[in-house]
């Protein structure tokens, strides 16, 4: 069979095709990415605590905007072996690091403002070091590094 003849702009039509595709896509990747996106802050300076103690790990998103139904996940250096581990609209003590079994409370009275602070009571000297507040809306996820310093060792 003899081949059918290509009109002589049918490439050019199809590159304006394939851009106009292209240029779409991004911006749809775009609103997507800008639709979630937050950030998570925690403080830049060291918190320190005081064995026997109660302290509040702060950590929050910006913009401020409520986390009630996103996973919040405080961890040391071990992202499965967790300190305290909210998802689904309430706590999870499932994998918690066993030494932090009933010390642990995420402060929910302004979940709804982005706040996704941390009490831990009875602080511990094992506590002292450094904490990760990772926050997870979807499949867009930021996290915050903050020092624990603990004191009357």
């Amino acid at each position: 069979l003899p081949a059918l003849p290509v009109p002589p702009n049918m490439s050019l039509i199809k590159r304006e095709y394939d851009v106009h595709l292209l240029y779409l896509f991004y911006l749809l990747c775009a609103f997507v990415h800008l639709a979630a996106r937050f950030t998570v802050i925690g403080p830049d300076h060291p918190v320190t605590a005081i064995v026997g103690e109660d302290i509040v790990l702060p950590c929050h998103l910006s913009p401020r905007m409520s986390a009630e139904n996103m996973e919040v996940r405080w961890f040391r250096s071990e992202f499965t072996l967790f300190v305290h581990l909210y998802q689904h609209g309430k706590d999870e003590y499932g994998q918690q690091m066993p030494e932090y079994h009933e010390r642990t409370e995420l402060l929910k009275a302004s979940i709804m403002d982005g706040n996704v602070a941390l009490r831990i009571v009875n602080v511990r000297p094992s506590d002292e070091g450094q904490y990760r507040c990772f926050v997870q809306d979807g499949v867009f996820y930021e996290e915050a590094v903050l020092e624990l310093k603990v004191e009357g060792q």
